[in-house]
């Protein structure tokens, strides 16, 4: 779910200079150090946010591609895969295999099917409205000290981006909802052997 506001790289770092009471702009100048700073922020900030692993939606699943006949030169190593172009950071790997990540491959031991999870740069499209506000503020008040010299005003930014991060947090907890518990009473298994199996623990 992407809501409302900006689209595009662009006019989320046209709305933090907004915050800092500067002008908007449609396009990055050369000669513009002021909109090139709040680039280069934008730069760190996004892939770091997006790339921790704490957002849902910039979370997906692929099947690697086996590199056939390459050999990885490495005692440990026997096969590689691919990595995904668009990933930041591997989440985890299905099955649960030693693997060790070079560049933009994977080495590990298996030739057989192997699935992903990563975080990815997820366009400005795809993201709900409070983490668009929030990356936003983040922004403006990392700029607010060294742009507008305003101490008040880089504390209130920074209060307004926990704000909306805290919004943008539980519309993503959305994502993956709660697993309903099963009522066992306690009364009905009381004294009764149980033991584990693959579903789980079976009385």
């Amino acid at each position: 779910m992407s809501g409302n506001g900006p689209t595009t790289a662009i006019e989320i770092q046209s709305n933090a200079a907004l915050l800092l009471g500067k002008k908007p702009f449609t396009t990055i100048d050369d000669s513009d150090a002021f909109a090139l700073s709040i680039q280069k922020l934008y730069d760190m900030v996004v892939p770091a946010e997006l790339g921790s692993g704490a957002w849902k939606f910039a979370k997906r699943q692929t099947q690697l591609s086996l590199i056939n006949g390459f050999d990885p030169d490495f005692a440990e190593f026997s096969s590689a895969y691919d990595l995904p172009g668009d990933a930041l950071n591997v989440v985890r790997i299905y099955p649960n295999v030693h693997y060790q990540i070079f560049e933009n491959r994977i080495y590990t031991n298996t030739t057989s099917s192997l699935w992903m999870e990563y975080t990815y740069s997820v366009p400005v499209t795809r993201w709900n409205a409070p983490f668009k506000a929030y990356i936003t503020a983040k922004i403006a008040s990392l700029s607010a000290a060294s742009v507008a010299e305003n101490a008040n005003l880089m504390q209130a930014l920074k209060m307004e981006a926990k704000e909306y991060l805290v919004k943008a947090m539980f519309l993503d907890g959305q994502n993956s909802p709660n697993r309903k518990l099963i009522d066992e009473p306690w009364i009905r298994v009381r004294g009764s052997r149980y033991q584990r199996s693959n579903g789980g623990v079976r009385y």
